[in-house]
């Protein structure tokens, strides 16, 4: 499965968690059960709680991540040396694996029914597991918090909090006097075969509107759309998740006249500073707002 197929797939589950209502956290274990900083072996089963733990500080007690976790660096190098384990992937866990590492925590990801049931056949073992999947910014501050209270890392989880805090102040206060008129209308698209976009209620809206953007998407969640529609609804900028903008100009020719389109104003980002939610989604805020007012 290569990595896009593995976004859509996602995509199909954010829409059913978002129906449940999931929250940032949910976990079963104490922290006498989790054990201190030094003594913990931790899991991973969702990139973004990977890229949460380093930033924690909690490198040397991460034992095992899914096949999709790419970040930091370090990561990469830790695989290579065998000292963290890849275990598969949030869809399709090697349990085997993932109990004789002998964890003290393992991070799922997804709130679905495969995950639930996982964590049942973990908890039987005794193995302390926490549901971690937040899906918007203030979730996503909260759940920094809750894994640095999981793992004793309150003071730098509260540092990165309010790391977060102030530069969400500085970019609110930037474009708290954008007139109406003057934001541009963006479609984001995560999916150029089968033309999903994020519509509101998704993290990447709530992303363009702390921009100072307006999403076209009406419909909302994540949901696939007609070329009709994306022609129609006339976007001032496409940003795309994936490197779509080449073929965009290459394969769309009914999209010739869309603002975005004759205007150049197709961009290239990288998905992973726009959807995962870490202490990296103020950088990925901070790339949709040059891209929407590049004066500020």
């Amino acid at each position: 499965m290569n990595r896009k197929v593995f976004f859509i797939t996602a995509l199909v589950l954010i829409l059913i968690l978002a129906a449940a209502g999931c929250g940032p956290a949910e976990e079963n274990g104490s922290e006498e059960e989790t054990g201190s900083p030094e003594e913990q072996r931790i899991i991973s089963l969702m990139p973004s709680n990977t890229e949460i733990l380093f930033a924690l500080g909690l490198e040397d007690s991460v034992v095992g991540v899914t096949d999709w976790c790419n970040y930091p660096p370090e990561l990469e190098a830790a695989v290579a040396e065998g000292r963290i384990q890849r275990v598969g992937d949030a869809f399709n866990v090697n349990e085997e694996l993932v109990v004789s590492l002998e964890p003290t925590l393992v991070l799922l990801g997804y709130d679905t029914d495969a995950s639930r049931a996982l964590e049942e056949r973990l908890n039987s073992l005794e193995i302390p597991t926490a549901i971690i999947y937040p899906t918007t910014v203030a979730q996503t501050l909260e759940s920094i918090l809750a894994l640095g209270e999981l793992t004793g890392r309150e003071e730098k989880a509260q540092e990165l909090v309010a790391d977060m805090e102030a530069a969400l102040d500085e970019i609110k206060a930037s474009t708290a006097d954008i007139a109406e008129e003057d934001k541009p209308r963006v479609l984001m698209l995560l999916d150029l075969d089968s033309l999903y976009v994020a519509g509101p209620a998704t993290l990447e809206d709530e992303l363009i509107t702390l921009a100072g953007g307006v999403n076209v998407v009406e419909a909302a969640g994540y949901t696939q759309v007609s070329e009709e529609i994306i022609v129609e609804s006339s976007p001032d900028i496409i940003l795309c998740s994936f490197p779509f903008r080449d073929r965009i100009y290459a394969e769309k020719d009914s999209w010739k006249d869309i603002p975005a389109v004759a205007a150049d104003e197709v961009h290239d980002l990288d998905a992973d500073l726009i959807n995962r939610p870490t202490p990296r989604l103020i950088e990925g805020l901070k790339l949709i707002l040059s891209i929407l007012h590049p004066q500020i």
